[in-house]
């Protein structure tokens, strides 16, 4: 009985493959979809601007590397313009399947007039994400749009 018991043991143990939940080796060595497919225009409706999102780095399904990109802020007409005064970009992922968020949204810091980088923003899987652009004034949503990816 010992003989078979441990026979099964031996069996169970190499006959499996790496765990799927310990192995984010084919998640790293997935390719990201072209950055150039990545540029977006979002139009925001409440403020009449329009956005365009760039990619600086990634977007990247893995929760160790940093993704950031820029936020370019036009007026109707094309011209660079600020988001209205005394407001703030709130961005957020958030991961519609699975019903959870980012690892971590990062910050938007303003560069100059009409532009922002956003840094530090981390996802936490491949699979299909939402990130949501918010403008903020006096701690109340004036306007929102976002953008899909599936990485």
């Amino acid at each position: 009985m010992m003989k078979y018991l441990l026979l099964l043991s031996f069996a169970l143990l190499f006959s499996c493959g790496k765990s799927p939940l310990l192995n984010h080796e084919t998640e790293r060595n997935q390719s990201t979809q072209n950055q150039s497919a990545l540029l977006s225009k979002l139009n925001l409706k409440n403020s009449e601007l329009i956005l365009s999102i760039q990619w600086i780095k990634g977007p990247f399904s893995d929760a160790s590397l940093e993704n950031s990109f820029m936020i370019i802020v036009q007026d109707r007409n094309g011209n660079l313009s600020d988001i209205p005064n005394e407001s703030e970009f709130y961005i957020w992922g958030w991961m519609p399947s699975m019903g959870h968020g980012t690892a971590d949204d990062g910050y938007t810091e303003r560069l100059s007039k009409g532009i922002y980088l956003q840094r530090e923003f981390y996802f936490n899987m491949g699979g299909d994400w939402e990130i949501n652009l918010e403008l903020y004034k006096n701690n109340q949503s004036i306007d929102a749009t976002k953008i899909r990816l599936d990485l």
